[in-house]
């Protein structure tokens, strides 16, 4: 695979394999052929050849039904070193996993990307039933309760470029008026974390808090995350404040100074 982009705009071999390797990676159960090829938009004969090559490269592999591609070895092999490097998760696992081991519901790691988020990196809980968020999705801020956290964290004037963009509706109690979603921050920043009961996802429940790095910006939220009706049976001021204390843990070993959420 030598092939670089051939034309302007238009992409070579190493392009198509970077895509389809980051597609793949995101398919917890695997991926077929005929639906790589519709997601990507790359005719279904190179993603056939592209990803036979991979395979024998180690990047992909074909497990349980023939044709179904998942991460392979190497690409496992890739992560797990460069996870080891990662000083913001070496940071917040220990934080993530004392929440984990206190309330049992899994904790995420999100990162403020410009105006959208990225769920990093997470610590499961052992509950047979959990509200699972996809890793390394760029996701709007405007969506649940890590969004709505890192925006109490955001300047005003950020705030009102995000809400510039639009706000929707993705279940019933998903907040649409600008006004409201201002009055929810004004609210949350007083409280130190947010909470979202089905606003993104229905049944789907988070308690989240921002973290700030040194230079004073907010960077992400730790996020606990559970099925909503499983919300309900906590005691969600108390475990708002575990989440915010958590976060300010996190922002203390990014060398934050400031004093937001006290």
């Amino acid at each position: 695979m030598t092939e670089e982009r051939t034309g302007a705009g238009r992409p070579g071999v190493l392009d198509r394999a970077v895509v389809l390797i980051e597609l793949v990676a995101a398919q917890e159960s695997g991926i077929g052929v005929r639906e790589a090829a519709r997601q990507t938009g790359i005719d279904r004969s190179a993603v056939s050849r592209i990803l036979t090559q991979l395979e024998e490269l180690g990047w992909v592999e074909q497990t349980g039904e023939r044709g179904m591609y998942s991460a392979g070895p190497r690409l496992f092999s890739l992560v797990a070193v460069l996870r080891d490097r990662d000083s913001l998760w070496n940071a917040a696992k220990p934080i993530l996993r004392e929440l984990v081991d206190v309330y049992n519901e899994t904790c995420y790691l999100a990162v403020r990307e410009h105006h959208r988020l990225v769920f990093r990196d997470k610590i499961d809980c052992d509950q047979p039933i959990r509200y699972v968020l996809e890793l390394g999705k760029p996701i709007r801020l405007t969506s649940g309760a890590a969004g709505t956290a890192i925006l109490c964290g955001m300047p005003a004037s950020e705030v009102e470029l995000v809400f510039g963009e639009g706000l929707e509706r993705h279940t019933p109690n998903s907040i649409t008026d600008v006004a409201e979603y201002r009055g929810t921050l004004e609210r949350d920043r007083k409280l130190g974390y947010s909470v979202s009961r089905g606003r993104w996802v229905r049944n789907g429940a988070g308690i989240a808090s921002p973290f700030f790095d040194a230079s004073g910006t907010c960077a992400g939220a730790v996020t606990l995350s559970m099925p909503g009706d499983r919300l309900e049976l906590l005691p969600v001021e108390k475990v708002g404040r575990a989440v915010l204390e958590g976060a300010r843990k996190l922002s203390r070993r990014l060398g934050y100074l400031g004093t937001w959420g006290e």
